[in-house]
């Protein structure tokens, strides 16, 4: 029986949540999640019953210690802080997990991870846009909001929601336990602590900002070097088992001594944290490489979610974002853009080490070529005007009050942001689609298979930038020094931990009202 201690709902309710939990527990019985599962199709019951499948699936309760209650007692209030944006909404993070479990288990990324890894990442997942207004983090930094002050111009959206999830994860007490659980299966080296833990979580949700799209990128490269370099070496660790072990404490350089848990994986713990971030940002950026059906919904909501900001920015006298002016862009034109120059060298990066990840390149062309049909006739490809207040959408009656509320390169808005394309990776990408058309052009004629068409930048001198935020260079590194090398990443950025309780200027002023609730439901 399910208790809550902070929420309210009907033992219908909770009956149903239950049920649904039960069916995930049964071997026959568990439902089957593939890139299909569209989120948008259930009601909010069947999603949290959902979510404590996965988390109980996965080995998350069990790791973390804690009950099924606990855990949707924090599933309510993450959802609560969630705002009725078109695309960020609690439907997207929910989404995000799904995609992760299908990564996790059926692509097999689980086999490098352990129990902790995962519960950091699946919590980092669920909670990365939370308090999300629909309006972006060069909104709020040429705007001028409060929050965009609050964190000093520097990844906006993504620290509000590493703080509200920090100030959750304390009031539910969802890491309590966590000391007592380092200890069940191994002797560590180094302990696994609350705070180690929530540092995961901050860095994993920041990393979520675009701006880090192609440091991202390399590093799955990296990660496909060593995993080819383990594979060539005997593996005499097989007495080890897959524990619940701490895996965030980060070991000092030069020290000569291992956790015995690094001894159970292919990856240490910076590796291991380095492909948590790997695979959240490839979930987040899914949505163009699922099937078509749920492509199209998820790019629905993303466009009304975009023209809503150019609007915003035109009624402010502000620069349109880019992709974000209702009467210059075009839905088929932000996908392609964004699947040829983002998503496409980004899920060739992560089928390097992760093969069966091909699956999403196979259906980003087939989404292409339903882009490039629709490009022909346009008015086939825009959602009607009234889909933001698609309740089909937010089907359920428990859904929170909706709230009133210049470097070289192109710009290109995406669903988490602004990201800059290096003159060099659009050099790379036009070059790698003329490879492309070449290679099936001679195979067409000569027989012969495709080459890898994976193509990274080698390993160099390379600089992230972002609005407000200085250029970051990093010099040429061993893989494994790349991985290790995550300052840029620290959650020391970040020392706030206090919930905003005042009202927040970063949404449109039409829009905009006092995010209390979001606090209220944080004290």
């Amino acid at each position: 029986m399910l208790i809550l201690k902070f929420n309210t709902l009907s033992a219908d309710d909770l009956f149903a949540i239950e049920r649904c939990l039960l069916r995930w527990l049964d071997d026959k019985a568990r439902p089957s999640i593939d890139p299909d599962f569209n989120v948008l199709d259930y009601g909010r019951t069947e999603l949290y019953g959902h979510l404590l499948g996965v988390f109980a699936k996965l080995g998350v309760l069990s790791a973390l210690d804690i009950t099924p209650s606990t855990l949707l007692d924090f599933l309510i209030d993450v959802d609560t802080t969630y705002l009725n944006a078109p695309y960020h909404s609690f439907y997207h993070a929910v989404d995000i997990v799904t995609v992760l479990y299908y990564i996790l288990t059926e692509l097999e990324a689980d086999q490098y991870l352990s129990n902790l890894d995962i519960a950091a990442l699946l919590i980092a997942a669920l909670c990365h846009d939370a308090g999300h207004p629909g309006y972006n983090n060069l909104y709020q930094v040429n705007v001028k909001t409060e929050l965009a002050a609050r964190y000093n111009n520097t990844s906006v959206l993504e620290a509000y929601s590493a703080t509200i999830t920090r100030d959750l994860l304390h009031k539910h007490k969802l890491l309590k336990d966590l000391a007592s659980t380092n200890g069940k299966s191994v002797t560590h080296h180094y302990t696994w602590t609350e705070g180690r833990f929530l540092d995961a979580i901050e860095s994993l949700i920041l990393a979520t900002d675009m701006v880090y799209h192609f440091d991202l990128q390399e590093q799955a490269g990296v990660l496909e070097e060593l995993l080819s370099q383990d594979d060539d070496e005997d593996d005499d660790s097989d007495w080890c088992s897959a524990s619940d072990s701490d895996s965030f404490a980060i070991p000092t350089p030069s020290s000569s001594t291992y956790d015995e848990e690094d001894l159970c994986y292919s990856l240490n713990r910076d590796q291991r944290q380095s492909l948590c971030r790997i695979l959240l940002h490839a979930a987040d950026i899914s949505n163009t490489v699922r099937p078509w059906a749920i492509s199209k919904q998820w790019s629905d909501l993303i466009v009304q979610e975009f023209f809503r900001q150019g609007d915003a920015e035109k009624e402010a006298g502000l620069d349109v974002s880019p992709g974000m002016d209702r009467d210059q862009s075009t839905q088929p034109d932000i996908s392609l853009k964004f699947g040829d120059f983002l998503v496409k060298p980004y899920f060739e990066a992560l089928a390097g080490f992760l093969p069966s990840a091909n699956i999403f390149l196979d259906t980003l062309n087939e989404n292409r070529s339903e882009w490039v049909r629709l490009k022909t006739c346009p008015e086939a490809a825009f959602p009607p005007e009234n889909a933001a207040n698609n309740e089909r959408q937010f089907p359920s009656s428990l859904l929170p009050p909706q709230p009133v509320l210049n470097p070289s390169g192109r710009r290109i808005s995406v669903a988490a942001g602004t990201v800059v394309i290096p003159d060099r990776q659009i050099f790379v990408a036009r070059k790698r689609q003329r490879s492309t058309m070449s290679i099936n052009t001679r195979s067409s004629s000569s027989g012969g298979g495709p080459n890898n068409l994976l193509q990274r930048r080698p390993a160099g001198l390379r600089s992230a930038s972002h609005t407000g935020v200085p250029r970051i260079i990093v010099p040429d590194r061993r893989p494994s020094d790349l991985l290790q090398q995550q300052a840029w990443l620290s959650p020391t950025l970040l020392k706030t931990t206090t919930v905003l309780e005042s009202p927040v200027s970063m949404c449109h002023p039409q829009d905009r009202s006092p995010l209390s609730r979001v606090s209220k439901r944080l004290a």
